[in-house]
């Protein structure tokens, strides 16, 4: 079958053979040339650019114009050309092509505009201030509203539809829209929240059990929040649930230099008792004690000589001289935060016996100093009790004490290890 039989079929007479192939150049000649300008915009005009780009002083523009901005802006200008190269053909069957490379345009435009925004997210957050107050949010919301005039713009230049009608029949489908874009309306009026009133920003250490959420926060964006744990998994929450309940900021913790111990050593009540003059006289040689024994001795004998009997005398106990030792012991200590409160208390005792706790604050924030600091506090609290004549309490277990089980030494004393809680 010839060309002209072929064009004859579709009503196409042969006067009018010479335009449509005048149109067919046309519209080769003009694919190239669109062509030929991607090419050299994706590649040659992005190499430039970034030459130049890179011995500027400044370093927003190396942040602005990535390959990604370049790919776009090449998707852009080639049909931009073919729509210029396309112009002149007025043959009926051409009509659909405009049309085609007018979406393609609407699309290559809103992905550009995309890679803009992206440029200026990154050149803000280049700065400190975007730690407290992100942008990401506000710019999703920006793009959901030019994806929505994009895809108004495609049905109109599809349909040629009325634009007013269109936007009645949006508004007739706002409610489903909403449903649609739940999350993310929700989504933007958290971020507002979120930022107004202070209360996370990216690189803070928050903590959310009931999503499983324990470490430091990377992005907030307009539908989630990345958080990425300590076992470097990523957790993402929904941005409104940081609003809608409750979560633990641990950045206090970093801005007061100080990071808490809070932890008991369980004593055997069975091992607190009266000081002996053995046991005074040894504990005077710590200089953390000999002032502190010196003066309560002077007040007890006060004390004791308006009262004669021994039931009413005041002797010095180990558990309220080895309370003050730690007072002082922590007081000393260079690893402690001294600005901060630090005590040494008694607890309700129970079951477990006497619980003294330690209440203070580290001089070093970060995880692995802290853990070393607490784990040096009570190792030394474990090892100089003894010498106060105390015991730490632990339940009994069957084990092999002096070579006899546990039921066969049962008359003699148990030894007691370290126990705390963790």
């Amino acid at each position: 079958m010839s060309v002209e039989d072929f064009l004859y079929k579709i009503g196409v007479e042969s006067e009018s053979i010479h335009p449509i192939l005048s149109a067919l150049v046309t519209l080769i000649v003009a694919v190239l040339l669109g062509w030929l300008v991607y090419i050299i915009a994706k590649n040659w005009l992005s190499k430039i650019v970034f030459k130049v780009a890179g011995k500027t002083p400044t370093k927003w523009d190396d942040l602005m114009f990535d390959k990604k901005f370049f790919n776009r802006l090449a998707l852009l200008l080639m049909p931009i050309v073919i729509r210029v190269g396309i112009s002149g053909i007025r043959w009926e069957y051409f009509n659909f092509i405009p049309k085609l490379v007018a979406v393609w345009i609407i699309v290559a435009s809103v992905l550009l505009v995309s890679a803009v925004f992206d440029g200026i997210n990154r050149i803000y957050e280049s700065y400190p201030v975007s730690k407290n107050k992100p942008i990401k949010v506000f710019i999703q919301v920006i793009m959901i509203f030019i994806y929505c005039v994009a895809i108004i713009g495609i049905v109109q230049t599809l349909t040629g539809a009325d634009l007013n009608g269109l936007y009645a029949g949006l508004t007739a489908f706002a409610a489903v829209l909403m449903l649609i874009f739940k999350d993310s309306i929700l989504g933007f009026v958290a971020g507002i929240q979120l930022t107004a009133n202070n209360m996370v920003h990216i690189g803070d250490w928050i903590e959310m059990p009931g999503n499983h959420a324990d470490g430091f926060v990377q992005e907030i964006n307009l539908t989630t929040v990345k958080v990425q744990n300590w076992d470097k998994t990523i957790t993402t929450v929904p941005t409104y649930k940081l609003v809608s309940e409750a979560f633990t900021n641990w950045k206090g913790m970093f801005e007061s230099e100080g990071r808490r111990i809070k932890r008991s050593v369980y004593i055997d009540v069975n091992s607190i008792h009266y000081l002996s003059e053995k046991e005074i006289e040894g504990l005077k040689q710590s200089k953390f004690l000999n002032e502190y024994i010196e003066k309560k001795l002077k007040d007890i004998e006060r004390y004791n000589a308006a009262h004669g009997t021994d039931i009413d005398k005041r002797n010095l106990t180990n558990i309220g001289t080895f309370r003050e030792y730690l007072e002082a012991w922590i007081n000393n200590n260079p690893d402690i935060n001294h600005g901060m409160i630090h005590l040494v208390r008694q607890l309700q005792p129970g079951p477990t016996g006497l619980p003294v706790e330690i209440y203070c604050f580290s001089a070093k924030q970060s995880w692995v100093d802290y853990e070393r600091i607490q784990a040096d506090v009570f190792d030394h609290i474990f090892a100089v009790m003894p010498l106060f004549g105390l015991r730490t309490f632990q339940y009994p277990v069957n084990f092999i004490h002096n070579g006899m089980t546990a039921e066969q030494s049962s008359s003699k004393p148990l030894r007691e290890t370290e126990f705390y809680p963790s």
